[in-house]
């Protein structure tokens, strides 16, 4: 089949959902082709099987058996989107990543350092150890196969060889000759290449003793061979020894290579687990067995407060696990376990260093957050601790937690010293511990402790849940300084704090452009400037656009995902797609606040109330002292209709903090609805004292007692406001129904549709009870059937 047939017929089976771009070429495995996902604006790979396989195998079959590989979510695996079938060949797709293949870089420069080759090996390893966790072998390892982006190695191609072996049709022949059920000749474990149908896991660990061996050397043990005489030395022949190629092979480096490359695969390394443990060991190695080699999940060399948490997270889970095992040994029930982390305290005497402190404190809480059977108290409602302190008794009892992190950090001369211990609800000593190292090299810190407790550190965290606490981050120190003054800005949720943190995070990229945690903090940043400050749609675009790309940076950030779905809903008005992506958000982070709060605020404002109820109040479980959690349920009885739940939970709220606001005061909204009007009305003189600003609300209210002068006169505040400085215009639209001009309105609920305001499609799609007026008017049928068809299109 010629390149312009497969690629018309490909654009033909994929339709209007993706736009084929060209072409990069394949081999054996596939064609590969570059595409433009056109509801998320993403470039994609798709990859074709060869022709030479028409007829020989199950479509079917294929599909369901790389449904098994697709449900790979980790940090170093480039995962699978969709797979189909075009002119009887089936096809996959998976994100295009940005970079080049290990392939290229070895063909570019030959032999890699030592210690860029360990790290790349590592990531590898940790990839095939969490899919052999998950029953997926590879059985293609190679460095085509691992594509390097920001820094990071990621492996492509999971399961699809296996796919292809299991989807053969009886009978079938040729196949083994394309390459791919077997393997790469080059990399092909013994018993591959003899045809052994019980192929393990173990064979990838061959495998990639092969691919470690010509990191080291340049080139693979048997190259320059025909691949028959390749598979004929797999099967017979000792691959010379890998210091005899390169002396300064550190000498534990090479025996793990060497014993990878055994020929008899109970004589190798037995997983990919015990080949990422072997690798901790020699970098954390010190003395004649060679250089040390320092490692992360993602990055060599992550420094500062990443690596220190890091710490402090290990040694914590280890703490944890062990106070609470009680005298005859046995563990906490599931769910038992549950802290606060404080706020660090910052006693250098250096004011300046109040973000280093804090962002150390969220970074070890939402670290801690995704340890299963851990529940962790919110920032917000620990960092009301910050200034004062009651007793620990008094603190747990408030927070709802059984134990307190605390600590003290101190910046000076080059140096960090850090000084953490836990104690129970009735201050009792648990664990304590200290560290002090040059802030240029803490992570080695890390290695050491992860060493001496790592049996122990799997009953506390596993595999999986270590990528998931790592996601994000970054190895640049610099730009993980930026990141935290960024995140300490955009708390403070003012406009001013909301442009500065952008500013911070965008330097931050300039240093690591795939540095997940600042494209998020950006997506937050321009979400919260969206419909308050700034202009809605363009804003919101701007927030989906980071969004999209910290997902891509990591697919396992949950805030990231969770984001990203709210702007495709708000910015694309696509609220199947954007609902879809935030459930897998909070899947992988089911205990995230931030997370929480805009889920909860999605389905409310979409009218989901029992939905966004249950999540509010999940959220306020974790943060018990949160204003912004209240508020999150109680807006959720506001937009779903429930005034007195709305009422009581607004006092709850401003308990907690008076001067929260969120679109309208909830209190004054739901007194009017009760019909309440003297109150309501009493209650928006105290809302416009907080905002300073005219209000919508009031405009409806002043509606209801008959000032339809006062009425206006808010209106017309709003319209000259929004001369100057962005106003939604569905809120002037909702104002101008409230006095029943339905003309004006509709005016403004138009402009919106124009703009794409990101209140419209809410409110309409769920047939607010604040646009009630408008119902009977066909303009407002009209208007609403445009935006719902818009809306769920897909």
């Amino acid at each position: 089949m010629s390149a312009t047939d497969l690629r018309d017929q490909l654009q033909q089976a994929l339709g209007d959902a993706y736009v084929i771009e060209r072409e990069l070429g394949g081999g054996g495995m596939s064609r590969v082709f570059v595409a433009t996902e056109t509801s998320l604006g993403r470039r994609v790979v798709v990859k074709v099987l060869p022709a030479e396989m028409s007829g020989q195998l199950s479509v079917e079959r294929f599909r369901r058996e790389i449904s098994i590989a697709a449900r790979l979510q980790h940090a170093h695996v480039v995962p699978l989107l969709t797979a189909g079938e075009v002119g009887g060949l089936p096809y996959f797709t998976m994100p295009y990543v940005e970079g080049e293949s290990l392939r290229s870089r070895l063909v570019r420069q030959g032999e890699l350092p030592l210690s860029e080759a360990v790290r790349i090996l590592r990531e590898v390893a940790s990839a095939l150890a969490f899919a052999h966790a998950h029953d997926v072998v590879h059985r293609d390892i190679k460095p085509d196969n691992v594509l390097l982006s920001g820094g990071a190695a990621m492996v492509t191609d999971f399961g699809v060889a296996k796919a292809v072996d299991a989807a053969a049709t009886s009978g079938a022949s040729g196949i083994t000759s394309v390459g791919v059920a077997l393997g790469t000749p080059a990399y092909m474990a013994p018993e591959q290449a003899s045809a052994d149908p019980n192929v393990d896991s173990r064979a990838d660990v061959y495998a990639w003793g092969v691919m470690a061996y010509e990191l080291i050397t340049g080139q693979s043990p048997f190259a320059g061979r025909t691949p028959q005489a390749m598979l004929a030395a797999h099967l017979a022949e000792l691959p010379e020894d890998v210091t005899r190629r390169r002396s300064a092979t550190p000498g534990d480096l090479a025996v793990l290579v060497m014993r990878c490359l055994e020929k008899r695969p109970a004589d190798r390394p037995q997983s990919a687990d015990e080949l990422v443990r072997s690798l901790d060991a020699i970098g954390t190695t010190s003395g004649g067995s060679g250089q040390a080699v320092s490692r992360r999940d993602g990055a060599p060399g992550l420094r500062r407060p990443i690596a220190l948490a890091a710490v402090v997270i290990v040694v914590l889970a280890f703490a944890i696990w062990f106070a609470q095992r009680g005298a005859t040994g046995a563990t906490a029930p599931s769910g038992a376990l549950s802290l606060a982390v404080l706020p660090i305290e910052n006693v250098g005497g250096d004011s300046a260093k109040d973000y280093l402190a804090d962002g150390m404190t969220s970074e070890l809480a939402n670290a801690l957050r995704k340890t299963p059977g851990l529940q962790v108290a919110g920032d917000l409602s620990t960092f009301r601790f910050k200034q004062a302190r009651p007793a620990p008794a008094a603190i747990a009892s408030q927070l709802g937690v059984r134990m307190l992190l605390t600590g003290k950090l101190q910046s000076q001369g080059g140096r960090i010293r850090l000084q953490m211990q836990l104690n129970d609800a009735g201050g009792k000593l648990l664990w304590s511990n200290k560290f002090d190292r040059e802030d240029k090299d803490n992570f080695a810190l890390q290695d050491e402790i992860t060493g001496a407790i790592a049996g122990e550190l799997r009953l506390v965290l596993t595999p999986a849940t270590l990528a998931v606490t790592r996601a994000g981050r970054t190895a640049n120190p610099q730009a993980h300084d930026l990141y935290l003054r960024g995140v300490f800005e955009k708390n403070k949720l003012s406009e001013q704090g909301l442009r500065r943190s952008l500013t911070y995070f965008q330097d931050a990229l300039k240093l690591d452009a795939n540095y997940a945690q600042a494209h998020a903090g950006m997506a937050f940043a321009y979400d919260m400037l969206a419909d308050a400050y700034a202009p809605s749609h363009e804003y919101h675009l701007l927030a989906g656009v980071a969004a999209e790309r910290a997902v891509r940076s990591d697919s396992l950030l949950a805030e990231a995902r969770v984001l990203n779905g709210f702007e495709i809903a708000a910015s694309k008005w696509d609220f199947p797609a954007g609902i879809a992506e935030m459930k897998r958000g909070l899947a992988l982070n089911p205990d995230s606040p931030d997370a929480l709060f805009m889920y909860s605020g999605f389905t409310g404002i979409s009218g989901n109330t029992p939905t966004s109820v249950e999540i509010a109040e999940r959220l306020i479980q974790l943060d018990r002292l949160s204003a912004m959690a209240s508020l999150a349920r109680a807006n959720a009885f506001l937009f779903g209709g429930q005034w007195g739940e709305a009422l009581r939970q607004d006092s709850a709220t401003k308990k907690l903090d008076a001067t929260v606001v969120y679109f309208d005061a909830i209190d004054a909204a739901a007194l009017r609805e009760l019909g309440h009007l003297n109150e309501s009305l009493a209650a928006y003189v105290e809302f416009k004292k907080l905002t300073g600003q005219p209000s919508w609300g009031l405009a409806i209210t002043y509606g209801r007692m008959g000032r339809r002068d006062d009425a206006l006169t808010e209106i017309r505040a709003l319209e000259e406001r929004e001369r100057h400085q962005w106003v939604d215009p569905t809120f002037i639209a909702v104002a101008y129904a409230g006095v029943g001009d339905r003309d004006h309105a509709i005016q403004w609920l138009d402009k919106a549709f124009r703009e794409k305001a990101f209140t419209l499609r809410f409110l309409l799609t769920y047939d607010s009870p604040f646009l009630a007026p408008l119902r009977s008017d066909p303009r407002f049928t009209a208007l609403r059937q445009r935006v719902l068809a818009t809306t769920f299109k897909n």
